[in-house]
C-alpha cells in the first residue's frame, strides 16, 4: 500500500511512547553476545600470550606464546577492542537487516495491529536500534552516517547528523542538511491499535532544529528550516526558504540574508535612540 491517502489517517495526537515493548529487544542481547564472541576469538591468542607471562601456564597449547612486550599493547589492544566489538554488531545487524527486508519488504500504509508489516517493522526497528546508539557512542566521525545509510536511509553529501533520533527506513535527506541536537525524524507513528508508514523527504539545505520532531509523509522542501520546539503534521509540507515554527507547525517567515539581519540591527539599536531624542524635546 504506497501513496498512502491522509484522508486515511485520522489521528487526534502524535504518540510514538511505548512503541514496540515486546519480547524482540532480545535482539539486542543476541547483539552483545555476537559481538563479545567476535572479539574474544579474534583475541584469545593474545590473551593466552599474556596469560602464560603472567602465571608460566597455557590455557591454549596449540596458541604460540608471546613476547613480554606484549604486556605495552595491551592498552591498545583494549581501545582497539571496543572498535571491533561495535563494528561487529554493527555488521552482523546490518546482514539482519536486509534478510528481514527480503522476508517482509518495507511498504507505506496503515497497518493494524499483529499484521506482516507491524511485525517486521517491529523488528527491524530493534534491529537497527542499538547499532545506530553505538555509531554515535564511539570517537569516530561520520560513523552515524554510514551507519544509517548501512540500514537504508537515503542521506546525501555533506550532511550533518547531531544527537537525536532517525527512523531506520523511508527517510531521504538531501545534500547539505543540518539536524540538530534532540530530534526526532519518524517515518512510523504508533496510533492505538495501528501504524502508520509514510515516507519523509528533506530536501537540500535544510535545517532541522534544535527538539523538533518530524512525523511521517514530512516533505521539506529545498532550503526549509524547521524552527526549535516545533513538530510537523502527518503529511505536512514546508515551503523552501521559510523558518516553519508551531506545535503542530502553522506559522512561516521568511529567511533573512545576512545584511537584512544587519539591516534590522542597525535599526532596533537606532529607534531607542530617537525615543530618547523625542522625550528630551
Amino acid at each position: 500500500m504506497s501513496g498512502v491517502d491522509n484522508s486515511e489517517i485520522k489521528v487526534e495526537y502524535i504518540s510514538t511512547s511505548g512503541v514496540y515493548k515486546t519480547p524482540f529487544s532480545l535482539i539486542i542481547l543476541l547483539q552483545l553476545f555476537i559481538g563479545s564472541m567476535i572479539s574474544i576469538l579474534i583475541n584469545i591468542w593474545f590473551y593466552n600470550d599474556l596469560y602464560y607471562l603472567l602465571t608460566g601456564e597455557r590455557f591454549l597449547s596449540f596458541i604460540l606464546i608471546g613476547q613480554w612486550w606484549e604486556w605495552f599493547l595491551l592498552p591498545l589492544n583494549l581501545y582497539g577492542n571496543l572498535f571491533l566489538f561495535s563494528f561487529s554488531i554493527i555488521l552482523f545487524s546490518g546482514g539482519i537487516n536486509k534478510l528481514l527486508n527480503k522476508l517482509s519488504p518495507p511498504k507505506e500504509g496503515v497497518f493494524n495491529r499483529g499484521s506482516k508489516e507491524w511485525k517486521y517493522t517491529h523488528r527491524r526497528f530493534w534491529n537497527a536500534y542499538f547499532p545506530i546508539w553505538l555509531a554515535r557512542a564511539i570517537p569516530i566521525p561520520w560513523s552515524d552516517i554510514f551507519v544509517y545509510r548501512l540500514y537504508g536511509v537515503s542521506i546525501g553529501k555533506n550532511v550533518v547528523a547531531y544527537e537525536g533520533y532517525i527512523d531506520p527506513e523511508f527517510i531521504e535527506i538531501g545534500d547539505f542538511t543540518m539536524t540538530s541536537l534532540n530530534i526526532c525524524i519518524f517515518s512510523h507513528l504508533i496510533y492505538q491499535d495501528r501504524i502508520i508508514i509514510k515516507k519523509v523527504r528533506i530536501g537540500k539545505a535544510c535545517v532541522v532544529g534544535p527538539q523538533t520532531i518530524i512525523s511521517p509523509g514530512t516533505i521539506m522542501q529545498d532550503g526549509a528550516v524547521l524552527g526549535a520546539n516545533s513538530y510537523t503534521w502527518i503529511g505536512q509540507e514546508l515551503e523552501s526558504d521559510l523558518i516553519h515554527v508551531g506545535t503542530p507547525v502553522s506559522m512561516n517567515f521568511p529567511v533573512q540574508s545576512l545584511e537584512e539581519s544587519q539591516e534590522k540591527v542597525e535599526r532596533i539599536i537606532k529607534e531607542p535612540s530617537k525615543n530618547l531624542e523625542g522625550d528630551a524635546n
